[in-house]
């Protein structure tokens, strides 16, 4: 240790040559790639089964982080641990934003699931270039469940990886080392060992400093080999590599308004080397300086405006232009708020009325021309480690490099004994220029790459005659919604009969009719539509398995969780809830005369949509405050107090109840309601909460062999279009209400993905739930100079 402190002091008197340069908050060249980055805003990371999932999209550019204008698709998908595609999520993004949600099926697995957001431009570069966060979904289990489903880690094994700082292990040179420590799960623990040489002299001694990462200084000298040995950890043994006499080393430390780095070759050089010093970032070369090294070291002060904020890469380049040394730097800005957040107290009872500020801090020459999400949320539905994700470390961190960090967004905070700096540069250390993201795209530079203006969707089809089944060359082919005669698009099918419509933007689960014709004007034709693959169906689980941050659940979710279930459960009995027992019934068809399909006789209420109806919105806005005994609350109904909703049928079908507005209000002719026991008893248990079946025009008309109405040339298929955003229900307590018995254990307090600002400032306003317990106000934005705004405050509920 004393010759590496004694060639440490001969440092102070290196060659040392500053370069001077001007800010750049965009840098976007001929010779940049065109890529874009999308982030899901999650309100939390924790759920149960019959939850909602609510997210918001940022598309950005993947140079400057400002949002991309104009329209594009947005594809969200929820995936299982085992690759399977649970659900599927089309966003049109707007200028740059678009909002969406999951709601969870009360019978899905518990597990480990992943959220999956991406372009078809974005395809271009596989699994690495999309949106991934991971999500646990736990159902409600008691303390003896708990610890049945409980693991710990109980074995000895480690793992660590020693990484000298720009790559190579130079003989005679100050070596910086990284080492990161995992155990067998993959998590930073915290170690310490040693350094010694063959005949076991200790060399240097070592400590991790967070996540299991640390680093040292060494200088190997000849005829010498080098081991690790691990405290407690007597089976662990580590060899160092030889060290090479040509080579340097490359070490990097921040100084202020300058980034400071030093060159250290080998002692016993004493030619003079001409080297060539280079910093990029993103794939654009921002600068390079010539380097003429005759000493032992040699130290550069780069002035850090020449850096955009994120991770750059420096090269040392030798007169050949062959790499000598590389290193990732992260270059962050003034740590300054740009979102400010205040609230009306600091303390909350139950259900009490919340108001909350938000104000913007941006300069005068920037502002946030879209809109803020916002979520507040019980801080027990996040990771046992806290949030683990936000648009901070991904748009900065995650998502420039290769593989998962462990709770990336920990790295932004300063802590007593170590500073977010320390955490960053230690974080490039350790992932060196190979897990660089941006390396990767540097051979798809000039290339013209499909999928950037992917707006819309495109539905093919093939027209056949009706009795030769043979193409039909030039058949005018009219794409139109199932009701009304607004026509949406013509075209005429090729000399194979094919036909395709392109840029449509149609409605989740919409009911569209395709109408065909000869060229002549004959309708017997058969025109068939081929089936939607919109969605990415590839899932490589080995490869996405620790792509983004693992989610721990705490043990107060277990408990929380469980009391929530417990209180519902109460209400229900307390409430007299009853289910009738299931009825066999032969599936006949009930004919009134009307020409709708249905098993059941007569209905309790019969309302007929007409003309005059056509301004409301949705099916749950149309029976609000309509039909005594049925109460609207949110996006729920509630049949004779029932506390769920009651069964939906559309045409005669059951179907989720988070259909029931994707039929528009006009293509309804009548909405029949069952609220008693017999009206309802076909559909047995199911029936129990009531039963609201939606007759559409559609559904009206003749029908044969197995209620397949035949139409020559015209088929009415059902289409998976843009999700329509569903509005957060968040209840309004009064003095009529506020003793309601009907338990509030809404684990996400407030959700709101589209809050604007005026004149920089915004208020909110909800109420507070049943938990005693702390949420966290989580809010991001993009600015319109691409400023990432994030801003996170604590509401505490304590007062009974």
């Amino acid at each position: 240790m004393s010759k590496v402190i004694f060639y440490i002091l001969i440092f102070q008197i290196a060659v040392v040559s500053v370069c001077f340069g001007s800010e750049k908050d965009s840098i976007i060249s001929s010779n940049s790639i065109l890529y874009e980055k999308v982030y899901l805003h999650i309100d939390r990371e924790l759920y149960s089964p019959g939850d909602n999932i609510w997210f918001k999209s940022y598309l950005v550019s993947g140079l400057n982080n400002k949002l991309i204008q104009g329209y594009k698709n947005i594809y969200v998908q929820l995936i299982s641990d085992s690759g399977e595609i649970i659900l599927n999520r089309l966003l049109l993004s707007v200028n740059g934003t678009a909002n969406g949600d999951f709601k969870l099926n009360n019978k899905i697995a518990d597990g480990n699931y992943k959220i999956r957001a991406y372009t078809k431009y974005l395809e271009n570069f596989g699994d690495e270039s999309f949106f991934y966060k991971n999500i646990k979904i736990a159902a409600a289990k008691n303390s003896l469940e708990i610890q049945d489903n409980l693991t710990t880690n109980t074995d000895n094994i480690i793992d660590v990886a020693f990484l000298p700082e720009s790559g190579s292990f130079v003989l005679n040179a100050i070596n910086h080392i990284a080492f990161k420590a995992v155990n067998s799960k993959g998590e930073g623990i915290r170690v310490s060992g040693k350094i010694v040489d063959e005949a076991g002299n200790e060399v240097v001694s070592f400590s991790s400093k967070y996540k299991g990462m640390g680093k040292f200084i060494m200088m190997p000298q000849e005829n010498k080999s080098y081991f690790a040995l691990i405290n407690e950890h007597p089976d662990f043994t580590y060899s160092f590599k030889p060290a090479v006499a040509d080579g340097i080393c490359l070490n990097y430390k921040p100084d202020g308004k300058y980034l400071q780095f030093t060159l250290t070759r080998n002692l016993k050089t004493n030619t003079t080397q001409n080297y060539i010093l280079r910093a990029s970032h993103k794939g654009i070369e921002l600068f390079s300086s010539q380097i003429t090294m005759s000493e032992f070291q040699h130290a550069q002060r780069l002035y850090k405006g020449l850096f955009p904020l994120g991770i750059s890469m420096i090269t040392l380049l030798d007169n050949k232009n062959n790499i000598v040394a590389e290193r990732l730097v992260f270059v962050q800005g003034q740590k300054e708020s740009v979102i400010l957040i205040n609230s009306d107290k600091e303390d909350y009872k139950k259900r009490e009325k919340v108001k909350i500020d938000i104000s913007s801090l941006l300069p005068d020459n920037d502002t946030i021309v879209s809109s803020l999400s916002v979520a507040i949320v019980h801080e027990d539905y996040f990771s046992s480690k806290g949030i683990t994700q936000n648009m901070e470390s991904f748009l900065l961190l995650d998502s420039d490099l290769k593989g998962s960090i462990e709770s990336p967004v920990s790295y932004f905070q300063d802590e007593n004994s170590i500073s977010s700096e320390e955490k960053l540069d230690l974080v490039m250390m350790i992932n060196g220029w190979r897990n660089y993201y941006w390396s990767d795209l540097e051979d798809k530079v000039r290339l013209k790459l499909p999928g950037w203006s992917d707006v819309g969707l495109t539905l093919k089809g093939n027209l056949k005659s009706l009795w030769s089944e043979k193409p039909v060359d030039g058949g005018k082919i009219i794409l139109g919604p199932f009701s009304r005669n607004f026509l949406f698009e013509e075209t005429t099918t090729d000399l194979r009969g094919n036909f395709k419509f392109d840029r449509l933007y149609l409605k989740d689960s919409a009911l569209i009719m395709i109408n065909s014709k000869t060229r002549r004007g004959f309708r017997r034709t058969t025109p068939v539509l081929n089936p939607q693959n919109i969605y990415n169906s590839l899932v490589n689980t080995s490869a996405i398995k620790n792509i983004c941050p693992k989610v721990d659940i705490p043990m107060k979710f277990y408990r929380d969780n469980y009391y929530r279930f417990l209180a519902e459960q109460k209400y229900k009995v307390e409430t007299g809830t009853i289910l009738l027992d299931e009825i066999e019934v032969g599936a006949e068809r009930m004919d009134i005369g009307d020409g709708h399909f249905r098993l059941y006789g007569e209905a309790d209420v019969i309302l007929n949509i007409t003309d005059d109806d056509s301004h409301h919105t949705d099916v749950i806005s149309y029976l609000d405050s309509r039909v005594p005994g049925v109460l609207v609350t949110g996006d729920q109904i509630s049949i004779r107090n029932s506390p769920n909703n009651p069964l939906l049928l559309i045409d005669g079908l059951e179907v989720e109840w988070d259909r029931i507005n994707e039929v528009p209000i006009g293509d309804i002719d009548k909405i029949e309601i069952l609220k008693s026991g017999y009206s309802s008893a076909v559909y047995g248990s199911r029936g129990g909460n009531g039963v609201i079946a939606i007759l559409t025009k559609m559904g009206k008309g003749e029908w044969e062999n197995n209620f397949e109405r035949i139409i020559h040339g015209r088929i009415t298929p059902r289409v998976r279009g843009f999700q329509q955003a569903r509005e957060f229900y968040s209840p309004k307590y009064t003095y009529e209400n506020i003793n309601n018995p009907k338990p509030d254990y809404r684990p996400t307090l407030f959700w709101n993905p589209q809050v604007n600002l005026e004149n920089g400032k915004a208020k909110l306003e909800f109420y507070t739930a049943d938990n005693l317990a702390r949420y966290k106000i989580i809010v991001e934005g993009v600015s319109k100079n691409g400023k990432i705004c994030c801003g996170t405050s604590l509401l505490t509920v304590s007062i009974p």
